[in-house]
Order: C-alpha cells, then sequence, then structure tokens
C-alpha cells in the first residue's frame, strides 16, 4: 500500500483510533502508523492492544494476567523469563519471585554457566543435581563407590605404616641395630 492510499484510509475514518485501526488492518507497522498521524507510538500501541484485549474478553478467553514491569510469562514449559538491568555498579537485581524460585537467602550463591553469548544461572541445589546428572556416566553399576575404595586402601595403607613403625620402636626398646 502506498501513500495515496494510506492517506484514503486516513481520510475515510472520523476518529484517530479509527485511523489506527484502519491502517493496522491494512499491514502498517505500529511506528509506521504513528508517523503517518503524528502521534506517539505508544498511543497507536495503547489502542491496538485495547482492541485485541475487547477481543479477548468476547470471545470468552480471559486476558493475560498483568505482571510487574520487566517481567513476562515464557513460553510453554521454559518458566519465568525476567529483564534484569545491569546498574552501575555491575550488579543484577533478581525479583523476589526470582529469588524465593531458586531458595536464595542473603548472602546465598548462585551458580552462573556463560557460553554462547548465553547466561544461566542456577541456584545450589540445581547446580549440585547436574553435576549429578554428568557424573552419572561414570559411576559404577556395581559394587562401593570408588571413593568408599580409595578411603579403604588408604586406611589400610596407614595401619601397615603404624605396624611397621611399631616394630621399628620395638626394636630400637631393645636395643637392637638392625
Amino acid at each position: 500500500m502506498d501513500q495515496r492510499e494510506a492517506a484514503e484510509l486516513i481520510a475515510s475514518n472520523r476518529s484517530v483510533a479509527d485511523k489506527i485501526r484502519a491502517l493496522d488492518a491494512a499491514g502498517f507497522p505500529r511506528a509506521e502508523i504513528a508517523r503517518l498521524l503524528g502521534k506517539r507510538y505508544q498511543h497507536v500501541r495503547n489502542v491496538l492492544e485495547a482492541e485485541r484485549q475487547q477481543a479477548r474478553a468476547k470471545s470468552g478467553r480471559a486476558a493475560a494476567p498483568r505482571l510487574p514491569p520487566g517481567m513476562g510469562e515464557a513460553g510453554r514449559g521454559l518458566g519465568r523469563v525476567y529483564r534484569l538491568t545491569v546498574e552501575s555498579d555491575g550488579r543484577l537485581r533478581l525479583p523476589a519471585e526470582a529469588q524465593a524460585a531458586l531458595e536464595l537467602k542473603p548472602g546465598g550463591v548462585l551458580v552462573c554457566e556463560i557460553g554462547d553469548g548465553e547466561v544461566t544461572v542456577r541456584g545450589t541445589r540445581a547446580a549440585w543435581a547436574r553435576i549429578d546428572r554428568l557424573m552419572a556416566p561414570f559411576r559404577r553399576s556395581e559394587g562401593p563407590p570408588a571413593s568408599e575404595e580409595f578411603v579403604a586402601e588408604r586406611r589400610a595403607e596407614a595401619a601397615r605404616e603404624a605396624a611397621a613403625f611399631e616394630r621399628l620402636q620395638a626394636g630400637a626398646d631393645r636395643g637392637d641395630d638392625r
């Protein structure tokens, strides 16, 4: 659609909201609608979003719950998504809901993994569970864990050393020069 057709749409509608709806239906992006009508982008957005919410209410679908600023519902199975702002000193402030989900208390520890332009933050419980999953292929399926075997070997070695030391001491007490 060209500028002439846009002008005709604008002229054929009485209210600003009608003009916004007509241009939106014609496929104009919101920013272009705002420019054509000399309105702020937010005004255009509010008109179009209000219309969508009314349509949802008429169709019987409940409107999405309003979330606190900076938070949004993620796709199915992804949990919550948070918009965090880096403060001037480099700190990130986690919303209370995120802190609760991570079982985080003041002075608590989070584990942060960085890779491929992404940052993954985990609570300590989730981090240990991930380590457990990563180590699963290296676990023995039978017998005691390798750590218990290692401790048993060290204790046996310590006992042998103690017995050898006692024999040496006993020989020294008898006056053996061997």
